[in-house]
């Protein structure tokens, strides 16, 4: 197996784990939206750092194995990656209503292991069934690698024709593995300008860019804060 899945499924597993346990503490009251803010994030900012790296590094990984699902991956990476985001910023606000932060983190928390399942079934489909020419690639650049002890192979004069000839073409493989390398990078960074116009055209539908910030004006109706009120620093 290459590195590249090792390093992909290990990362999985960490992802899950996560999740997992955001899920349970949510469930058994760990987590909970009457806690004040400061408690909350102490309560579970190890698992969403945690979450937010992973995610990070998994969402290239997603991309370099399946390009041809980017929007897709990109759709789900930014869900989940918003979510996570305004419940660590929200928190951090200052109102003169904290546990109105605190509920309105609460539902972007929710909503974080809601988006986080979504994005698991997909990296597991990807796993499971990643693009066959990138794949290809991936396994000869493995049997390319392998450093083995050299033996002397006997045998007929009539064979030792048949093995040249496995030989010269072992080297037209490695050939082959050198370029199909060169073309991974350059998909690689075909990826990232893609990346780069869907965030653009994502900020563009969003009026611009700006960390987020609760407004301190009075609780609508039950006394509870809406995700409408949480806008970019900047704005008035």
């Amino acid at each position: 197996m290459h590195l590249a899945y090792e390093k992909f499924n290990f990362q999985l597993s960490q992802f899950e784990e996560n999740l997992q346990k955001l899920a349970r503490d949510i469930a058994s009251g760990v987590l909970f939206e009457k806690l004040e803010p400061n408690e909350l994030w102490k309560r579970s900012e190890k698992t969403i750092t945690s979450l937010m790296e992973l995610l990070e590094s998994l969402h290239e990984k997603l991309l370099l194995l399946k390009p041809e699902k980017a929007p897709l991956i990109e759709s789900q990476y930014q869900n989940m990656a918003k979510s996570l985001k305004n419940f660590k910023e929200i928190l951090a606000q200052k109102t003169s209503d904290s546990l109105a932060n605190s509920r309105l983190a609460f539902e972007q928390l929710r909503k974080a292991v809601t988006d986080g399942s979504d994005m698991l079934v997909l990296m597991r489909q990807i796993r499971d069934e990643p693009n066959p020419v990138i794949d290809a690639v991936l396994r000869l650049k493995t049997a390319s690698e392998m450093k083995g002890q050299v033996i002397t192979i006997k045998a007929p004069r009539q064979v030792q024709p048949l093995i040249e000839k496995l030989f010269r073409h072992i080297e037209a493989i490695r050939a082959s593995i050198i370029s199909a390398e060169k073309a991974l990078g350059e998909i690689k960074t075909h990826l990232r300008n893609i990346q780069q116009e869907c965030l653009r055209m994502g900020n563009g539908k969003e009026g611009g860019k700006g960390s987020a910030k609760v407004e301190a004006s009075q609780p609508k109706n039950d006394g509870q804060l809406s995700l409408s009120q949480f806008k970019p620093e900047g704005e008035s």
